[in-house]
């Protein structure tokens, strides 16, 4: 496909590339036909009309102005978005967010959601509904109207915690309408799940919540490694509309899972020390083929396990 006029200079500016992107990928479905009387299209001027929707306000209360006017970095994940990127947990949604890592079980932390912000470990600084929850625990998504992830200090808002920034989970909670949602998954290696989303409002001022989960599955290429939970989580609310709110909600996730750190890796080793560099350029492998100190040879399988 050629195109038939000259981009307008004042769209390629380089802190825009990403709008660049997407107003390119727009332009391919509004290009039109230059006049019949321009043969070569070069005074033709196309006009492509970028639309696109962003999260204006957090729901975080300490928040007073619009996300747009805060002096920091704040990424926003909604539900939709969480749902367009099929995130099953916490970890999945993070995972599309830059500058953002996870860790395992190391030095002797339970298993869990561990994020690393900006290098620095934020599991202390996770909140639910703006309290800090910083119990060792995989964290579903289901109940999770929205996530929102502040880089950098945020001592101001958070108190003590971790340099790297905090995570805030909103929960799904009553609002002013009412809706049916459902949504079903299959897939490979036994993959099932589905999720149900009642809203109902009752009355004027009132209205009951109810989100539900079911969860089976195996472990693609591992073995003895299952996934299987359930939840629900209903809440009502009295007061929508007005300045003051009453909220009761309760939220209940049954897991029956392994905890599974990775594929086993062999330790690389100096000659003095082992987990270190041993010279020269050294590239760590998951085990298949081993010797033991005593020199038995053994192969152990991709598909094992390190619970």
């Amino acid at each position: 496909m050629t195109a038939q006029a000259a981009p307008r200079t004042d769209w390629a500016k380089p802190a825009f590339l990403a709008l660049s992107c997407v107003g390119f990928v727009s332009s391919v479905h509004g290009a039109t036909e230059a006049p019949a009387n321009d043969t070569d299209g070069a005074d033709a001027e196309h006009v492509v009309t970028v639309t696109g929707q962003r999260q204006e306000q957090s729901e975080n209360i300490k928040l007073t102005k619009p996300v747009i006017d805060t002096p920091r970095s704040i990424t926003v994940l909604g539900e939709q978005l969480i749902k367009d990127t099929g995130s099953q947990n916490l970890v999945d949604a993070l995972r599309t967010v830059p500058g953002i890592t996870f860790g395992a079980a190391e030095g002797g932390n339970p298993i869990g959601d561990r994020p690393f912000i900006r290098g620095f470990d934020s599991e202390g600084s996770t909140y639910l509904d703006g309290v800090r929850d910083i119990g060792a625990q995989t964290r579903e998504v289901f109940a999770v109207d929205q996530v929102e992830l502040v880089k950098g200090s945020d001592s101001v808002l958070g108190g003590r915690g971790s340099a790297g920034g905090t995570i805030n989970i909103i929960s799904k909670l009553p609002k002013a309408q009412d809706f049916y949602r459902a949504d079903a998954s299959f897939g490979n290696a036994s993959y099932k799940r589905a999720t149900f989303d009642v809203n109902r409002q009752i009355g004027g001022f009132a209205a009951f919540r109810i989100e539900g989960l079911w969860h089976d599955q195996d472990v693609a290429g591992r073995d003895a490694i299952w996934q299987k939970r359930w939840g629900i989580a209903p809440s009502v609310t009295i007061g929508l509309g007005t300045p003051t709110r009453l909220t009761a909600a309760y939220y209940h996730l049954h897991t029956n899972e392994l905890p599974d750190s990775g594929l086993p890796y062999v330790y690389v080793c100096s000659a003095t020390l082992c987990n270190a560099p041993a010279g020269g350029f050294v590239l760590s492998e998951p085990v298949h083929e081993i010797t033991t100190r005593g020199g038995q040879q053994l192969t152990v399988p991709y598909s094992a396990s390190t619970a």
